[in-house]
């Protein structure tokens, strides 16, 4: 999720594309729930930003 977000921010689609599809699997999950220490949020909310 970092990466697909750091990638819109400088423009990179070729690393936003990437990001997208290794996300999408995982799109109803919440990222880093699991750890029980630190949650980046849904995962669909960060493929609804990486979506051309």
């Amino acid at each position: 999720m970092l990466a697909g977000r750091a990638a819109l921010a400088v423009g990179d689609r070729e690393l936003v594309r990437r990001a997208a599809d290794a996300l999408r699997p995982a799109a109803e999950e919440v990222a880093g729930a699991g750890s029980g220490l630190l949650t980046a949020g849904p995962v669909a909310a960060t493929l609804a930003l990486l979506r051309d």
